[in-house]
């Protein structure tokens, strides 16, 4: 594993994964809202962090 790539696999936190994996699930935001104890803006917030990750870590 190149250290790039290893750098890479951590950038999200644990919530951002958490939100992630439930929206794979096909989860809406208020149902991971409700699931995590956070708001539905904090949900946006997560899943925005991941979007971006995503795009800026090809």
């Amino acid at each position: 594993m190149r250290s790039s790539d290893h750098k890479n696999k951590f950038l999200l936190t644990n919530r951002e994964r958490e939100v992630f994996e439930l929206l794979v699930q096909d989860k809406t935001t208020r149902d991971i809202a409700q699931q995590l104890f956070i708001s539905e803006k904090t949900v946006r917030n997560h899943i925005s962090n991941v979007m971006y990750c995503e795009t800026h870590n090809r």
